[in-house]
């Protein structure tokens, strides 16, 4: 919605006319008649002036990118449109949006029915869920007397997804068979794989209810209910099991185990999910976080989605976690818990979930290394006890993050003869300019 408004900027012109005004009532004399008109006559005009720019200026906003990751380039194009019968002599645009390092904000002056173009561009340096706008205008006329705002009330979400890393192949996800294919053996809990239908036995959970099926394959006169069944995972699809929990996380900004830990949950999703697993995601922020196991391109999205507004806020502890969570992990499955946790409890929730069939492996993060308190290699042995591989990451390792959006942009090249071809396009898809917002006061 677009609201604009004409405020006098200081109240000393009205004092000064209601003054003039009083001596020229009781002491009339031509040299205050001549300062009252001058004084009306500039407020008329400062008003018309401030009249036309309310109802003639215009501006558009639209972004490069409908999202980023970070290191990407967020870039702006704004217009300002000036359909009035005066200049604006200064014009200064304010911005509103809060992504970090992140300013469109502006000054500028434009002259009668003429238009101005301007790119604003930023580096998304930091994950998370920003806001992009509102954003107002505010003008003036030549005295100075009356002050134009222009407000534009929309605003929109803008995410910037955490990085991706080529990381190591950190474990063989697990299943109760294996290969690609659909396996014979049947499952008595929910996985990913649906096989066939078979009538409705008493026992059975409504959510296993195939309607469609129900509907096609019922007689009349009778109510047959089928249900679905489910093959056992044919390979070790896998959950990713972040901690956030406030107590046990260390160091800040890029440095610091959450940051960390972010970063490794999504390379972890994106490669096994390029691998044809189907991937979940399991953490916990200022309420519980939980992405449902799914293959596809799509579900990298999802997950990294989550992942953008997961911050290390919770006061739920790796033990609880597990406990809240492990009823609804499918048997079969993998989990990689990922922690910088060196608290002995969990302990109890791996072994819980190798009870059910659940292969584990746990990323631990070395807090020690980033000012914090931990002994990650007492873990490492606690866990080699039961059963579960691990592995450490420490402050400094290095991620070799997978190549930027923003280095898809197309490439030029000049042949002899002066004809410049494109080498390369790039995701053009993403290319496109998207309209955020227009701000216009339309003429009553």
């Amino acid at each position: 919605m677009v609201r604009s408004s004409i405020r006098l900027a200081s109240r000393v012109p009205l004092i000064a006319v209601l003054v003039l005004l009083f001596l020229q009532v009781f002491t009339p004399a031509p040299p205050v008649m001549f300062a009252l008109t001058a004084l009306l006559g500039a407020l008329g005009a400062s008003y018309i002036w401030a009249r036309q720019l309310a109802k003639g200026v215009a501006m558009e906003r639209e972004r490069r990118y409908g999202w980023a990751q970070v290191g990407d380039i967020l870039e702006e194009r704004f217009t300002l449109h000036n359909d009035a019968w005066v200049p604006i002599l200064w014009a200064e645009m304010l911005d509103g949006s809060n992504l970090p390092g992140y300013n469109a904000s502006r000054a500028t002056g434009l002259g009668i029915r003429t238009t101005e173009r301007w790119r604003v561009t930023g580096t998304c340096s930091q994950r998370g869920l920003y806001r992009l706008g509102p954003t107002e205008i505010r003008m003036g006329d030549p005295f100075g007397l009356f002050e134009v705002r222009l407000q534009h009330g929309y605003s929109e979400t803008f995410v910037v997804y955490p990085p991706i890393a080529a990381i190591p192949q950190l474990f063989e996800p697990r299943g109760l068979s294996r290969g690609s294919a659909r396996t014979n053996a049947r499952s008595l809990d929910f996985t990913t794989n649906a096989s066939s239908i078979r009538p409705y036995a008493p026992g059975d959970a409504l959510k296993r209810i195939h309607w469609p099926s129900t509907a096609r394959k019922s007689l009349p006169g009778r109510e047959d209910i089928y249900v679905k069944e489910f093959d056992l995972e044919p390979a070790g699809d896998l959950w990713i099991v972040l901690d956030m929990d406030e107590a046990v996380h260390a160091g800040s900004g890029a440095e610091s185990t959450e940051e960390y830990g972010v970063i490794l949950a999504a390379s972890l999703a994106y490669q096994m999910l390029h691998a044809g697993h189907a991937v979940g995601l399991i953490t916990h922020n200022n309420g519980p976080e939980m992405v449902p196991a799914r293959r596809g391109h799509h579900q990298l999205w999802e997950i990294l989605r989550v992942l953008a507004g997961a911050h290390a806020v919770s006061d739920l502890s790796m033990h609880q976690m597990l406990g809240l969570f492990e009823p609804v992990m499918g048997r079969g499955m993998s989990a990689a818990l990922i922690t910088p946790s060196s608290d002995p409890d969990w302990l109890s929730g791996v072994t819980a979930l190798l009870r059910h069939g659940i292969h584990s492996t746990a990323i631990l993060l070395d807090a020690d290394s980033f000012g914090g308190n931990g002994n990650v290699q007492g873990m490492v042995g606690a866990l080699a006890d039961v059963g579960v591989t691990s592995h450490i990451v420490s402050q400094g390792f290095e991620f070799p993050f997978i190549g930027q959006r923003h280095d898809q942009r197309p490439q030029y090249r000049v042949l002899g003869t002066g004809r410049v071809i494109v080498t390369h396009k790039g995701d053009e898809t993403q290319r496109r300019w998207i309209p955020v917002g227009r701000a216009r006061r339309e003429a009553r």
